[in-house]
């Protein structure tokens, strides 16, 4: 009797765990971004606020490595006290391999990781076959680490100074000025006026520059005067501020996920998240933050148009590539700025998308 009366008891106490289990199995298992987890951010160089912000998604060693090579190209070398360098080595970045020949590692998820750090463009470097193509979209470069070093001053060249490929076929971004029609528009600084720039019909200012070849060590002249010109703007440019140094647990920006096409932009997400807010890089696209009065307190640029692919095989002089109308959600993140209201999305000086800020991360009462 007195058995049965403590099996009974085993039994109630062990058929509720296992229900409970069993309940648990089946709720999906977050990762540490569905919890608005930040990742520990790791300090490479520091030159203060208000500077540009460089994020690798990589080790110590192989952040210096190629963060050194970026600076090691003019005008980036005497301008280096203008940038912060940070790397997190403890989270693994999930890539695409982008119509089967480049790697792309440009997502939701990893932008909102990238927000563990000042961010305003971010480094992923993967290793892959040297035939895959290393990509640059928005403010995000994908690197292939068996490429020679110098593919992140080519891929930066696209994310910072919108630059066009210098090589034939590809597509021309509007704004882009690397390529120009006429050899007058190089004002005398360039190295030569050479036929081949994107397109057949445009001209380069250097030979083989590094948006030509990774063989090459130099942006050309002209192009040099495009990313010093950048700079300055981009210290200029409001309401991205990093209020505490390397503090970014303590910070949050709104997150906007879009997709273009055609001239149109359609909104697919709004959200508040925890973290550094960052640039979206540059392009032809402009969008300004405003108050209800129209008046404009925060500003920048971005590109969701075009996605650039880059390999050079050893035994070419020249890279292989070219650029994709993109087919991906694009990514905005949006400091939060008191009395802001509305987002307004500007191409050519058309407003063509205007979206609200004041809805985002608001809870409705439930009735």
């Amino acid at each position: 009797m007195k058995k049965r009366s403590v099996l009974i008891l085993i039994l109630a106490l062990l058929v509720p765990l296992l229900v409970m289990l069993i309940i648990l199995s089946q709720i999906p298992k977050t990762s540490p971004q569905d919890q608005n987890t930040l990742f520990p951010c790791n300090t490479l160089e520091y030159n203060g606020q208000d500077k540009i912000n460089l994020v690798f998604f990589s080790t110590k060693e192989d952040a210096e490595i190629y963060s050194n090579e970026l600076f090691s190209f003019s005008p980036l070398d005497e301008n280096k006290a203008q940038f912060n360098v940070y790397y997190i080595d403890t989270y693994l970045p999930k890539c695409e391999l982008y119509k089967g020949i480049a790697i792309l590692c440009y997502s939701k998820e990893n932008i909102k990781i990238a927000a563990s750090c000042p961010n305003d463009y971010i480094i992923v470097l993967k290793e892959e076959d040297p035939s895959i193509r290393s990509s640059s979209y928005m403010n995000l470069l994908s690197i292939n680490k068996n490429h020679p070093l110098t593919v992140i001053a080519h891929e930066f060249g696209h994310a910072f100074a919108n630059f066009a490929e210098e090589y034939t076929p590809s597509n021309i971004p509007f704004g882009s000025k690397n390529c120009v029609e006429t050899c007058n528009k190089f004002n005398s600084l360039n190295e030569g006026c050479f036929e081949g720039c994107s397109k057949d019909s445009y001209f380069r200012s250097i030979d083989y520059g590094i948006m030509r070849t990774l063989n090459s060590k130099a942006y050309g002249k002209f192009n040099e005067k495009i990313i010093s010109e950048r700079i300055s703007k981009s210290n200029k440019i409001t309401g991205n501020i990093v209020l505490e140094t390397e503090n970014c647990n303590a910070q949050k920006y709104y997150l906007i996920s879009g997709f273009y096409k055609q001239n149109e932009i359609k909104i697919i997400n709004k959200s508040l998240e925890k973290g550094c807010v960052g640039s979206s890089g540059s392009g032809p696209f402009n969008y300004a933050i405003q108050k209800e009065s129209g008046a404009v307190i925060g500003e920048g640029e971005f590109n969701p148009e075009f996605i650039f692919t880059d390999a050079q095989n050893i035994q070419e002089i020249q890279i292989t590539g070219g650029d994709f109308e993109s087919d991906i959600n694009f990514i905005l993140k949006i400091p939060i700025i008191p009395e802001a209201s509305s987002l307004n999305i500007i191409k050519e000086n058309k407003t063509i998308q205007v979206i609200s800020l004041l809805d985002i991360g608001v809870t409705l009462c439930q009735v």
